[in-house]
């Protein structure tokens, strides 16, 4: 969905691209991708689903790798028949989950992964403004992103609260960011930075390019496989991406 204007952190600027920058679109994921939690959302949720439902080890068996929250929880109360009332539940159980999720990051010693905090500056100076595309409800996205001192470089983007479609994320983050940037929301000039094969699934179906990065679950030749444009094993080489991201 499209980030309100009132959402977005004021504190990066937005606007018109000037001239001398360029104008394409880049939007990450964020588990794996820029951050490991070491499973803090995962235990975060089976508490909200303990709390709001009586249910335990709810996300047991559940992939979470490149998936919405929407499509997660709509799992999880599907199987466990939670109510007639499917939104209902989905609010009920997201509500907990925000709840805990700021003290189970706490609780463990995640990292911010390698060359992020030094590329997310130089994306934002060269690019104007950088998203999200992640299947993190946004309030779970900037919980998340906080706690790790991230969040203010992100302008807004596409989340995960109200589709199960990745690529519907996708492009609502490209709408969102080219209104930020005051440009035509072209996916042709949009980058997607994922850790996983539906992340670049999802970027190519809404017709934007892909840049894979091997730093969750799954190897260089599988994200190869997957159809990404291009695959590095990490963000170190902040020169590199730099270079990349401009070619």
């Amino acid at each position: 969905r499209q980030c309100p204007p009132e959402q977005r952190n004021s504190s990066v600027p937005a606007g018109p691209v000037d001239s001398g920058r360029m104008a394409r679109i880049i939007l990450f994921d964020i588990d794996m991708t820029l951050i490991r939690s070491q499973g803090a959302g995962r235990a975060a949720l089976n508490e909200a689903f303990r709390d709001a439902f009586g249910l335990e080890s709810a996300t047991e068996n559940v992939s979470f790798d490149g998936r919405t929250d929407r499509a997660i929880l709509g799992e999880i109360i599907a199987q466990h028949d939670l109510g007639p009332d499917v939104d209902e539940a989905y609010a009920r159980v997201s509500e907990a989950y925000l709840l805990t999720l700021s003290a189970s990051l706490s609780e463990r010693p995640g990292v911010v992964l390698p060359g992020v905090e030094a590329l997310l500056p130089l994306l934002q100076q060269s690019h104007g403004a950088i998203g999200l595309a992640t299947g993190n409800m946004r309030r779970g996205a900037e919980t998340k992103l906080t706690h790790y001192g991230l969040w203010h470089w992100f302008s807004g983007g596409g989340f995960g609260d109200n589709t199960p479609v990745r690529a519907e994320l996708v492009a609502a983050a490209i709408r969102d960011m080219a209104a930020v940037l005051g440009l035509a929301p072209d996916p042709r000039d949009t980058v997607v930075i994922g850790d996983t094969p539906l992340d670049v699934e999802a970027a190519r179906q809404a017709g934007a390019r892909a840049l894979a990065v091997a730093t969750g679950s799954h190897t260089i030749e599988a994200l190869r496989e997957s159809g990404a444009d291009w695959v590095l094993e990490n963000l170190s080489d902040t020169d590199a991406v730099m270079r990349l991201l401009a070619s």
